[in-house]
């Protein structure tokens, strides 16, 4: 299997590992809201208000919008820049799996100041997929753009704050205007 991000092997074995985390979930009784659901909430609770949404499906670790973009959110509880995210070697397998179905979006949501998005061609453009977890940085000065740095470079343009409002009404492969 070639993909933009390269190839990584093992991805039967990943699947069997995904269903049957969603067997476990979806058979966990559920108490107190999770730091994860409370960060993601907040993220799509700020697309929701743009009126832009017709649908939202989760399979995990997706969230599917509109039943043509698949949303992948990751969460730093930290308060200030700089925030860290880590993709799982699993969750890499599942990205590159999508891409040729979905419009992929990556959002990191750095704590509360705000959610970085950006296009699933622009983290392949800052990583290289491996079998090991992948670390990526986001840096934001007060008032300014996010700044993303991963293993293999940063993202030529800042993902400006308001990227993310407007994932669901944008076309395309770059950071800002077209994500």
């Amino acid at each position: 299997m070639n993909y933009r991000c390269g190839t990584i092997r093992d991805a039967g074995n990943v699947n069997r590992k995904v269903k049957a985390r969603r067997k476990v979930l979806a058979t966990a009784p559920r108490m107190a809201i999770k730091k994860q659901e409370f960060y993601e909430g907040a993220a799509l609770h700020m697309l929701a208000r743009t009126g832009s949404i017709t649908s939202v499906r989760y399979e995990s670790p997706f969230f599917v919008l509109n039943s043509d973009v698949l949303v992948l959110l990751k969460y730093s509880t930290r308060g200030r820049s700089p925030w860290g995210f880590t993709f799982m070697p699993v969750e890499q397998i599942l990205l590159q799996a999508n891409d040729a179905d979905y419009r992929i979006v990556i959002g990191l949501i750095c704590g509360s100041d705000g959610v970085a998005a950006f296009s699933y061609e622009s983290y392949c453009s800052i990583v290289a997929p491996g079998k090991s977890a992948i670390h990526i940085a986001c840096y934001r000065a007060h008032g300014e753009h996010y700044e993303v740095n991963g293993p293999i470079g940063r993202l030529p343009e800042k993902v400006s704050p308001s990227n993310w409002q407007r994932i669901l009404n944008q076309r395309g492969n770059g950071n800002d205007e077209a994500l």
